[in-house]
């Protein structure tokens, strides 16, 4: 639920930045630096974000005695990296597609859609072949691959090493669209 409420968040922030006619401010604040705007508008939402996924991991694994066999460091590398690729993909599909109404409907629909696609509620393995390809779209994927692996089978790190990548890959999604989200962030209009 957590990489939904980023991925929801990400957009809608960038959106009322359009919506409020504050893109230009937000850049001059930033000197003109699209990377430096994006950090300062959503580091504190990192901030925040993280904090609650380690509560929550706190929560299940210390309060509720989940099984954790590979140690803490892990899942919490895992938890952050969720939450920057959530962020990431945020803000890649708010570069795509700039109306923070259609944004909010795709990431809503992606939010939902990886809950089913993941293996929370199916397992990726009984799926049609399609659909397992597909599944690797999707951030909450990885990190259920690391969560499995790791914190149920205490497999180390290096088993699953490629979901990391993964996950690092999503967070980095928006860097080929900078240019694009400047030129949103100056001269987009909101539609009603």
């Amino acid at each position: 639920v957590l990489s939904l409420v980023v991925l929801l968040v990400t957009v809608y922030s960038l959106g009322m930045e359009v919506k409020g006619r504050s893109g230009h401010r937000l850049l001059c604040l930033a000197k003109g630096n699209v990377g430096v705007a994006l950090l300062g508008k959503l580091l504190p939402q990192t901030g925040v974000f993280v904090g609650l996924a380690l509560i929550g991991n706190v929560w299940l694994y210390g309060v509720l005695h989940f099984p954790l066999y590979s140690g803490p460091l892990p899942i919490i590398m895992a938890s952050v990296l969720l939450v920057l690729a959530s962020q990431g993909l945020g803000v890649f599909l708010f570069a795509l597609v700039p109306w923070m109404r259609m944004a909010m409907s795709i990431a809503s629909l992606w939010g939902v859609v990886s809950f089913s696609i993941s293996g929370f509620t199916f397992p990726a393995m009984a799926m049609n072949p399609a659909l397992q390809a597909l599944n690797n779209l999707f951030p909450l994927r990885h990190y259920f691959l690391i969560y499995t692996n790791e914190a149920l089978n205490g497999n180390p790190t290096m088993c699953i090493w490629t979901a990391y990548v993964a996950l690092l890959c999503f967070a980095l999604l928006p860097l080929p669209f900078v240019g694009r989200l400047k030129r949103v962030l100056l001269s987009h209009q909101y539609m009603e």
